[in-house]
């Protein structure tokens, strides 16, 4: 499977800033003092560690759903016909990223990439 690496990045990145907009967004007072402000938050190693652990296919897909503005838990969460929609759409996304990827650089039946 071919993933193009500007464009796991770009999503990467964008996942990312996200992460670092909810941990560094301010708190508000009864949050802080909650049942959970004992839990501490993952830090960027933890999450890094986590991120590292993924196959290849599970990174593809988590920065697929990061495109759609999804997580996984909400994907779990969510109605069969909304989720099959989700489902469809990375199926396609899947497609166009394995099959899009060789269109311009390698030709039809070309056994080598000459230009690499």
């Amino acid at each position: 499977m071919l993933v193009s690496g500007p464009s796991i990045l770009a999503s990467l990145a964008g996942a990312t800033l996200s992460k670092i907009n909810a941990v560094t967004a301010p708190k508000s007072a009864e949050a802080a003092s909650g049942p959970m402000a004992a839990v501490p938050e993952k830090s960027a190693k933890d999450e890094f560690l986590d991120y590292a652990k993924l196959t290849p296919a599970q990174k593809m897909r988590a920065s697929m759903l990061a495109k759609l503005g999804v997580t996984e838990e909400q994907l779990k969460a969510m109605d069969p016909k909304e989720r099959q929609k989700i489902e469809d759409q990375l199926k396609e996304m899947v497609k166009e990223q394995v099959l899009g990827a060789d269109k311009d650089r390698v030709q039809k039946g070309a056994l080598v990439d000459l230009k690499a």
